[in-house]
């Protein structure tokens, strides 16, 4: 029985990576993959070319009866939840951050351009003065 590095579970379309060996779930690597371009549980740089098609029985085993009980699906839920928690906080710290740098680089913009209109009066005097 082989379990996905990604998600834990039993994966249905099962793939290989031909540089580390771990197995994933084709539908998440590839999106991994597109996102990061890099392998998730060795952090190597990993290409679509790189993995390899498992050729599994189709009747994958069911679930564990530990896996079935409701404090195991609320503990799953809760997992999932404590990830999702996780990855918005990554995101609002992202976008606070790249905010920022927008706060930035508008003010400089906008001290430059004061900069600039102020020379091109200063030099349209200074031509006048010679006239």
């Amino acid at each position: 029985m082989y379990f996905c590095g990604i998600s834990g579970e039993p994966p249905q379309d099962p793939v290989i990576s031909a540089k580390s060996g771990h197995v994933y779930e084709r539908r998440l690597i590839l999106k991994y993959i597109t996102d990061n371009g890099t392998e998730p549980l060795t952090g190597d740089k990993l290409e679509e070319s790189d993995l390899l098609t498992i050729k599994a029985s189709t009747s994958a085993a069911p679930r564990p009866p530990t896996a079935t009980s409701i404090p195991a699906l609320l503990h799953t839920l809760q997992n999932e939840w404590d990830a999702l928690v996780l990855e918005t906080f990554a995101l609002r710290q992202q976008y606070n951050n790249t905010r920022q740098e927008l706060s930035y680089a508008l003010y400089a913009q906008d001290a430059a351009s004061r900069v600039i209109a102020r020379l091109v009066r200063e030099r349209d005097a200074a031509r006048e003065y010679v006239s």
